[in-house]
Formats: structure tokens, sequence, C-alpha cells
């Protein structure tokens, strides 16, 4: 670091065949550390080079199926007055840098919460988490998706780090997965009442998008745990609230497996416990599930309610999130909140509402796709092409643009009568949804238009299969 008298950062990782992420990690961090920690716990690909040429300091580790064994191990060999736990699927915003040294320069607290922002699918979602913290302040616990220990006071931030793991092609995250099934299951095995656990396997399951299987393991884990830990319990038990995520896991399964009715029996049964217990403020997790599952019933009213409750909920949660110790799933779904806002006023009517609310959406969170297409949806309602056009067109500049959007984009230029704009948006589409002839016959017309009779019938001759 620049001023030696600033303290020192020691980047602590375990890393296993990672050389496709590791160099994009260790240079958004390497003049901002004093020095990098790498565990290898059993590489066979040039990980452990790549580490040594940007003069990390490595050592070796066997893989005893337990992440926080070895990253627990990690911390002995730091040096720095502060450890900053990073992935090497995950970068650091190198504008953030300023943030995090001013960050470090206070003794009020022992740990730092950053903003991960993981890249999947559909765009970027954002949690939080602390991933940095004074040496000796802290430790890991639990085999897998360990928890951060921290001992006293942690500061929130914006800090951002993107998490890029979980885009992976689907053999990849289909290994991963199974991986981190097996590591659950003998967490269960080794202990079958360890709430988090279990929490985390039903997750895992609703995550491959089996939901069967997560519904099952959600009943059995509740089974298990009878009788239900809210009668005679210590409300500062952490158990209770893995307890009440599992609930809440297990809702959303129902939710994604489309049975409504039982994902709301089992919210307002824990939101019902809860209140009898008198802990507040609600369950932010809770509010956004149900929430969620009204806009899927249709019930647009309600879930305007539910979710203007969770956004009250989660100002509450951002001002006291250093007091915080429990995990919060959905702190960092403001954007998806103001989404199901933009669709509930657009479906009651209130289109400018909408569009107010879309536009906060994109605001908040400008990599997640969903609510460009919902906004471009309600320019058109207004016959607003233009805007309509523009709004999809940001999606390509941001990187998240889906074959869906560029189908949509040849077609508004259609309408605008914008043909030479309109062919290479449908030609892109076309590419990877080659059986598509509504598509095909659009080209032909577009070429047609513009005067170009041979690419014309040719596209005409491939839309009628000849």
């Amino acid at each position: 670091m620049e001023n030696i008298l600033s303290p020192k950062i020691s980047a602590c990782m375990i890393v296993k065949n990672e050389e496709e992420f590791l160099p994009n990690c260790l240079n958004s961090i390497k003049d901002v550390v004093d020095e990098i920690i790498i565990v290898d716990t059993g590489s066979t690909d040039n990980t452990v080079t790549i580490a040594k040429e940007f003069k990390a300091k490595v050592y070796h580790h066997p893989w005893n199926n337990s992440f926080s064994e070895a990253r627990n191990v990690s911390l002995k060999y730091a040096s720095g007055d502060w450890i900053f736990q990073i992935d090497a699927d995950e970068e650091l915003e190198r504008s953030d840098i300023p943030i995090l040294r001013d960050a470090i320069n206070t003794d009020s607290y022992n740990g730092i919460i950053i903003a991960i922002h993981s890249i999947i699918k559909d765009g970027t979602h954002k949690f939080y988490h602390p991933r940095i913290f004074r040496r000796g302040k802290g430790f890991y616990k639990d085999i897998i998706h360990e928890q951060t220990i921290i001992d006293g006071e942690r500061l929130p931030t914006e800090i951002r780090l993107y998490h890029h793991g979980y885009n992976l092609d689907e053999k990849k995250m289909r290994i991963k997965w199974q991986r981190t099934t097996h590591l659950l299951k003998k967490q269960i095995a080794q202990n079958q009442h360890d709430s988090f656990a279990w929490f985390n396997l039903i997750r895992n399951y609703r995550i491959q998008d089996l939901f069967q299987d997560g519904i099952n393991a959600g009943e059995e884990a509740l089974k298990i745990m009878s009788p239900v830990p809210f009668s005679n319990h210590d409300k500062t038990d952490i158990s209770l609230h893995h307890y009440v995520m599992i609930i809440y896991e297990t809702a959303n399964c129902h939710l994604y497996n489309e049975d409504y009715s039982k994902a709301k029996e089992l919210c307002h049964f824990a939101l019902s416990k809860l209140a009898e217990l008198k802990i507040e403020p609600e369950n932010i997790d809770l509010i956004f599930t149900l929430a969620c599952i009204y806009l899927k019933e249709g019930d647009y009213r309600k879930a305007i309610d539910y979710f203007e409750r969770f956004l009250l909920l989660r100002e509450w949660y951002l001002k006291n999130i250093n007091k915080i110790s429990l995990m919060v799933d959905t702190m960092g779904y403001d954007y998806t909140a103001y989404n199901g806002l933009g669709i509930c006023s657009g479906k009651l009517g209130h289109l400018q509402t909408a569009i107010d609310y879309l536009q906060k959406a994109i605001a908040s969170n400008t990599k997640y796709l969903t609510p460009y297409k919902n906004l471009a949806h309600c320019y058109l309602s207004e016959e607003n092409l233009v805007e309509a056009t523009n709004t999809l067109l940001k999606t390509i500049s941001e990187g998240i643009a889906d074959n869906e959007v560029l189908l949509h984009l040849g077609e508004l230029y259609i309408k605008q009568e914008a043909y030479e704009k309109a062919i290479p948006y449908l030609e892109a589409h076309i590419k990877t949804c080659p059986e598509n002839k509504d598509t095909l016959l659009n080209i032909a017309r577009c070429y047609e238009k513009l005067g170009h009779w041979e690419a014309a019938l040719v596209g005409y001759k491939s839309a009628l299969g000849e």
C-alpha cells in the first residue's frame, strides 16, 4: 500500500483448479492488498503457477471436504491487520478501492460488510456479506456454505465484489451442485439437527429447479426439529432463525412449484409465531416471499402491500445491518421489489406509476434484465415505440440482452419501418432459433422492402422450407 502507516490487508483464498477465473481475480486486488495468501487444496491445472506469477504466497493443504477448515488454515498464514476473504471466481470493483481504504482506517468495528453482485442467467443479484475482518477477530464454521463468525461491530458498505461462479455452463454447474449436495448431506448425517445445513440443502435443490426435492427435504427437516422451536425458545437463538429460513426456502419451493396456497400457509405460520414471541421487526425474507406469491396469484393490490412493506423493512435492516448477525437473504432485492411493483401497477392500469417503479428497478440494478423487458412493454402499451426501442437497446450496452430482446428489437424496428436496423437483430436471433419461421419471413420482408430481391427470395424459400 502507498502509505506505510496504513493498516495492512491480507487477501486469503482457498483454490482448486481455478485457472479460468484466477487471473481476473488477482488483477482486481494485486495493488490493493499487501499480501495474497493462497491455500491450494489439490489443483492439477495451472492455478498454482498463475498464483505465483502474482507473487502470492502459496501453501498446500489436503481437501477434507470442509470449506471452513481450509479457510481457517489460510488465516493462520496471514500477517496483515485485516483479512479480505475473496474467492477465485470473484473480482473487486476497482472504483471502490478508495472506499475500502477508508473503511479499514478506524478502530470502531471489526468487520466490513460488502455487496456481492452474483452474475447469473437473468442478470445480477445482490447480497450483503461480511468479507473483511480484523485478523484474530473472525473465523469460519460449517463444512459447506460456511459462516463467517466475527467478534464485534461490523460496518455496512456498498463495496462491490462481482461473483461469476453461478454463470458457468450447464455441465460445470451440475458438477458444482452435485458436490454441494453431497457435502450438505454429509454435514446433516453428522448432525441431523444442523438447521443451517438443512436450510442450505433446500436452497441447493431450489436453485437447481428441483423443487419437489426441496419440499421433501424441507418437510423432513421440520419433522426432525419438532416440537416446533417457537415454543419456549430463546429469541436470540440462531437455530430459531435457521428454522424460519428452512420454512422460507420450503415456501419458495412451493411457490416455484405453483402451490401458492401451501407457500402462503408456511409464510403466515412463521410470521404469526414470530409475532407471538414479539420478535421485531417482521422477517423481511418471508414478507418478500409473500409479495411474490400474491403477484403470481394475480392479487396485485395485496402484492403491492407486501412489496411496500418489504421496502420499508429493508430500510430498517440496512440502518441496523451492523447489529444483525443472522442471515438476511433478500436485503439486496430492492430492484426486484420495484420490478414487482411495476408489474402490479401496470396490471392495475396505472401505467405511469408502473414506468416509474420499473425505472427505479433499473437504476438500482442496471444488470437485471427483467425490468427492461417490462418497461419496454409499458412503453408499447402507450404506443411509444421509440422509448420501447431505447429501453431494449440499453440491455445491449449493459451486455445482458438475451435472444428474446434481439427478436423484440427487430420487430420494433420493423414497426418503425427501419428495416435496415431490424435485420441484424433478427438475424442474430435466428442463429439460435433457426426454426422460427415468422422471423425468417420478417427478415425476407425487410430485404424486400429495401429492394434486395435476391436476399428476400432466399429468405422466403428458407421460411417455406424449400
